[in-house]
């Protein structure tokens, strides 16, 4: 892995359960010390048996999916007004490969929903990662400016298990800069979207893949 997106090494940081991340996140996300949250996204598929409308994605019944998607919209756009008034931006780089698995059809409609109401939302293809990716594949990445990066763990299914967290300056600055770097070379999502993804039900997609 390219040392521009190196992390430290994982005894170097703290191992956080699930409710742990989420409290600590949340924490620091509404820190007035926060300038910006950036959330780089990897995989393929995942598991979110946490979302009403993931379940009914899962379970076959992609209407009223995408029903409860567009039922969260008013909450997601209090919260995002909610992030404007604080001052700071939410960035998200979503790799998304060329076959589409049937999780990303699902995941592109809610990123859609959440870019509308005022998210950074940018596309990028996997070749666009050759070069640091020479070592494998890179992790799920979430940095809170100005210091603090989370590797977000999931269990083989996909299923979010916890975090290591690292509260490092230098690392967080590392990623930002990797992160704004592919936000100016990637697709905005709305123009993604409306080529490849509006009107694709995830049963016309292949088989998920990690």
């Amino acid at each position: 892995m390219s040392e521009l997106t190196r992390l430290p090494p994982r005894d170097s940081g703290d191992r956080l359960t699930l409710d742990e991340y989420l409290a600590d996140f949340n924490a620091r996300f509404w820190n007035p010390r926060n300038t910006s949250a950036w959330k780089f996204e990897r995989r393929q598929t995942f598991r979110q048996p946490e979302s009403p409308s993931w379940n009914a994605f899962n379970e076959g019944n992609w209407d009223l999916s995408i029903q409860l998607l567009e039922e969260r919209r008013p909450k997601l756009k209090d919260y995002f007004d909610r992030v404007s008034a604080h001052g700071f931006s939410v960035f998200r780089i979503r790799v998304v490969e060329d076959s589409l698995s049937p999780y990303l059809v699902w995941e592109l409609n809610s990123l859609l929903i959440r870019q509308q109401c005022g998210a950074s939302i940018t596309v990028v293809n996997p070749d666009m990662l050759e070069k640091w990716e020479r070592d494998g594949v890179l992790p799920e990445i979430f940095v809170i400016g100005p210091d603090t990066v989370y590797e977000v763990l999931y269990d083989s299914d996909g299923v979010a298990e916890g975090a290591i967290r690292y509260v490092d300056e230098p690392t967080a600055r590392r990623w930002m800069i990797f992160m704004d770097a592919l936000e100016g070379s990637g697709e905005p999502l709305d123009a993604f979207f409306n080529r490849e993804v509006a009107g694709l039900r995830p049963t016309e997609c292949e088989a998920p893949s990690a």
